[in-house]
Parts: structure tokens; sequence; C-alpha cells
């Protein structure tokens, strides 16, 4: 058994464990509010790795689950809902893009066929919102297309013609050719082969469209070969803006909310898993072998907690291990000869771009302290006040390295944001 084999399982079994025992659902953590963006990634994670299966009691509970939460009426009959607190109170079901694709992929995986009426209604309600003079799809009714939640969409009719080939080839094709014209990029190398407007998100988007049209690829269903060489040749020349942490603001109906509230809520992407999974699973030896690869494996195992087999996150524990799941079933898949391990990080490397670990700032600290107590007894200016603030100090700081001496500030940071964040 590899070591990957062994950190998939003990993840796995961990991420297992958290599913809510009434509802079968999962939250973020155990304890925390139980929802379907969650339950759906759980399901995902689970079965891309191997530690269930579709007859699994932990897969079957799930479903039951995401079928009880869909939307069976009106006109977002087959979507599932994010479900929002207004200022009154009020419990009130929003229709949303990215959960219903997510779910939508979480049931194919667990055996769901696309002729049931779940599915069905499902991608009635997602074609139904494509935007038919782009083939395009925009987060929110009538709003532009974006390319994020055309990346969504098309991941879930990607999944339905990989279970069911031949399935929405023609609304992939469709909607591939129009990710492509719309959002990639030509020129120069500053923007060649990257997709999405210049800016935070860049890297981002160009890992998710890179992605889309790798899965494409591998269901002979997509004419761009060479977007998808020349995403990966950008997302390697600027790793900087590759595998930072990044939010996207999503901004999904407003029918149902009250004047002065919003539905939207921040989407959190863990870069690191998803380089993995686009670097690791490209025909390129390279790529699997990429100064970036290594980076997104350095961070991922960083995120390891060794006394559960859990992964934390800027959305700690149960999200964060799903994402980290799916990403080692891919390396395990399409890099196992070259990587049986995570890879260990050698000392000078970093963990992202301006990504300074605390460990020496806090080694740092008490050596300063150190030498200025030295200074002040030397010069008979160290009294029991200063000796006594000096030694809870120097505790505090070695407790601090103690804890959290391998992060960088923006993975602590992170975490503390997490801990701040309402559930998703």
């Amino acid at each position: 058994m590899t070591r990957i084999t062994e950190i998939i399982n003990h993840a796995g079994r961990w991420l297992e464990q958290q599913q809510d025992k009434e509802s079968k659902g999962w939250g973020e953590r155990r304890g925390s509010h139980v929802n379907v963006l969650n339950t759906a990634e759980a399901v995902i994670a689970l079965i891309d790795s191997g530690v269930c299966n579709a007859g699994t009691g932990a897969i079957r509970g799930a479903v039951d689950f995401l079928l009880k939460h869909q939307t069976l009426d009106g006109p977002d009959a087959g979507s599932w809902p994010r479900e929002l607190t207004t200022d009154e109170g009020e419990t009130v079901d929003i229709p949303d893009l990215v959960r219903t694709t997510y779910a939508i992929q979480a049931l194919i995986k667990a055996g769901k066929g696309i002729d049931e009426q779940p599915l069905q209604l499902a991608f009635v309600w997602l074609l139904g919102r494509r935007n038919e003079n782009t083939k395009g799809w925009g987060y929110a009714r009538g709003k532009p297309d974006a390319l994020m939640p055309t990346c969504f969409a098309l991941n879930a009719l990607l999944d339905a013609c990989d279970a069911y080939p031949g399935a929405y080839q023609t609304q992939i094709q469709e909607s591939l050719q129009h990710l492509v014209e719309a959002y990639y990029h030509e020129g120069g190398d500053e923007v060649r082969g990257s997709f999405g407007a210049p800016g935070p998100l860049q890297g981002i988007h160009t890992i998710y469209a890179a992605l889309v049209l790798q899965i494409a690829r591998a269901n002979n269903l997509s004419r761009y070969p060479e977007q998808e060489k020349q995403a990966i040749e950008w997302l390697l020349r600027n790793p900087d803006k590759a595998i930072r942490l990044r939010e996207e603001w999503v901004e999904i109906d407003q029918i149902q909310v009250t004047d002065g509230q919003t539905g939207g809520y921040g989407f959190m992407v863990m870069a690191d898993t998803l380089l993995m999974k686009l670097l690791l699973g490209s025909e390129s030896v390279d790529d699997k072998k990429s100064a970036l690869a290594h980076e997104a494996m350095h961070s991922l195992k960083d995120k390891i907690d060794e006394s559960s087999g859990a992964f934390y996150g800027p959305r700690l524990f149960s999200w964060a291990t799903a994402k980290a799941l799916s990403a080692l079933a891919v390396m395990q898949k399409h890099a196992g000869a070259e990587y049986p391990d995570l890879p260990a990080r050698t000392p000078e490397s970093r963990t992202e771009s301006g990504g300074w670990k605390t460990g020496p700032v806090i080694i740092g600290f008490v050596t300063l302290l150190s030498g200025l107590g030295f200074y002040l007894m030397v010069n008979d200016k160290f009294g029991l006040l200063e000796f006594s603030f000096f030694v809870v100090m120097m505790l505090a700081a070695l407790l601090a390295y103690g804890a959290i001496g391998e992060k960088t500030f923006s993975e602590l940071f992170g975490s503390v944001g997490g801990l701040l964040k309402k559930g998703k």
C-alpha cells in the first residue's frame, strides 16, 4: 500500500464519520449547519477516492438527503436551493446554480440515471437557465453569462456524458465553443492562454476552464487541445497567480430577498487541489513534474491534520478534506508511479507567492527579546517586572511557534477567516 493510499483511506474514513447521523448530510464540520453543497462535495469525494461506492450506507443516506432538498414545484423545479434567513427571521429557498450542478454530479456518481425524474428535472432546469444567444450561464436569472457558472454547468453535463456516452453532446460542444470564444485570451506572454478578465481571479478562472477542456477532451468532445495546452503554459508562467487562495462572489436570484439584503455568498477555492487535478491529470509528463505541481502538492501536504487525517483550509475540515480527496484521487490514478507519496517540501520552498512562513518571524521575535533582555540585564535595568514580562512573552512566542510555526501568514489568516465565516 502506497503512502497516498493510506492518506486517502485515513482522510476518507474521517470524512465519512462526519456525516450527520440524523439527516445523513454534511456541514463544513461536525455540528455545523448541514447543507446541500457540502453533502454533494462529500459524496463526490468519497466515491472518486474509492473510499465509498454507490451502495455504501453513507452514500445512500446522502442521496436521500439530496433528493429531499430538491425543488419539485414551480418555475425552479429540478434545482437545489440555498437556504437564506431573511431580516425578519424567515427561511427562504433561493435556486442556486452552484448547488444544483454539484448535486447533479453527486447523484450521477452515486448511480442515479439521467433518465430518472430527479436528474431529468435538474437538467431541464439547468439547460433552461442557459443563455440561448451565447450558450453560456450566469449565476442569477436574467444576468449575463460568466466564466465560472458556465464551467460549473459544463462539469455537470460532462459527468452525464461520461456516465451515458452521447448524452447532451450537442449542448456541451456549443457551450465549449462559447467558453473559448468569450473567455480565452490570445496575444503576448502576459495573457496568451489565460481565461477570464485580467485581475485577481484570472488564475482560478484559467484553472477551471482548462479543467473543463481537459475533461471534455477525455470524453472526445473537445476541439480545443491547443487552448488547453496554452492555459497550462500560462499557469506555469504565472505560478503566483495560479496558486493564490481566492474567493468568487456568487450573485444568486434576488426575487425573494428583501431590500438591502443579498442572497449572494462567497465561493472559496482551494487552488492547490485544482492545480493537482489539472497538472497531474495532464497527458504531459513535464506538467506532472513541474515546479507548480510540486508546489500544489507541498501546499496540500501542509494542510494535513496528523491527529485525524483530515485536511484544514479556509473553510475548515469537512469541506477542505472533500476537496483534498478529489485531488488525491486524480494524483493516484494519473501520477501514482511518479508520486507514491506527497513530496516533501525542500527548506527553501515557499508555499505561495509572498508566502512568508510564520515560524522564522516568531523565532526572530524570540531572538530580539533575548537580545533586549541581555542588554537590560547588563545595564542593571532588569527588575522583577521586566523579568516577568520577558518570561511571559517568550513563553507565548514559543507556544505560538509550536502551534502555527509551519503555516504561512496567508494560511494562518485564511484559517482564522474560515472560523469567522458563516457556513456556505
